[in-house]
């Protein structure tokens, strides 16, 4: 089975022998598409009626407001979904945007073939709907963590908020984040200068060190 490593990770799989994976590609409609770095993968206003599992690279949930800001709602990589809210709730005008963080591949697959009812009684079905209620519950776990970094009141607590959610997702001190400078201050809805002078004066506090994208708290 072609991407089989990626396809058993997949939580939407879960509890599926390869076999059985391999049976409910066949059953989705699935649709491999590929998409260069930077490209739309769903525009802000559509309406949304697959959901999105990557393949391979990465891709980045935006939301922009009148004056152009950018924000990062989320980054999603290989083996994870995306847009499964929005599927689920029917949405006719995407509130965000989605787009190609890197060259990728994303498999698309209807929504309403997860939850309608099977024209091949396939046994795994049940399996499939279970795993999309968990995943949308995890998501609903994701945003609530987010909020709890956004509700901080100034930028270092943002920023401790949110390496210390990074620590503990790694069980490590030392931890590599999915974001540059640009990205880290969109995600948290902050100023990109403000950010790194506040880190650089968190690393003079010996609370932080850091290279890049490498993190090592010392809290």
């Amino acid at each position: 089975m072609k991407n089989a490593n990626i396809l058993k990770k997949i939580k939407l799989f879960a509890g599926l022998s390869e076999a059985d994976i391999e049976k409910a590609m066949g059953c989705l409609g699935r649709k491999n598409q590929s998409y260069a770095k930077g490209s739309i993968i769903i525009e802000a206003g559509s309406p949304v009626k697959n959901i999105g599992i990557v393949l391979k690279g990465s891709v980045q949930i935006l939301k922009e407001d009148l004056n152009g800001n950018r924000s990062i709602i989320a980054q999603v990589y290989p083996s994870e979904l995306f847009a499964e809210a929005l599927a689920c709730a029917g949405t006719e005008k995407s509130p965000v945007a989605v787009f190609a963080a890197s060259n990728c591949e994303i498999i698309s697959v209807p929504f309403s073939v997860i939850t309608g009812s099977c024209k091949n009684a396939c046994k795994f079905h049940g399996i499939i709907v279970s795993n999309m209620l968990k995943i949308l519950a995890q998501k609903n776990i994701f945003l609530t963590n987010k909020i709890e970094h956004l509700s901080k009141r100034s930028i270092r607590e943002k920023l401790l908020s949110y390496l210390s959610s990074e620590s503990k997702k790694h069980n490590l001190k030392e931890f590599t984040i999915p974001f540059n400078r640009n990205e880290l201050a969109d995600f948290l809805f902050l100023d990109r200068s403000a950010v790194s002078r506040e880190l650089g004066k968190m690393r003079d506090d010996q609370l932080i060190k850091f290279h890049k994208d490498r993190f090592k708290i010392n809290f």
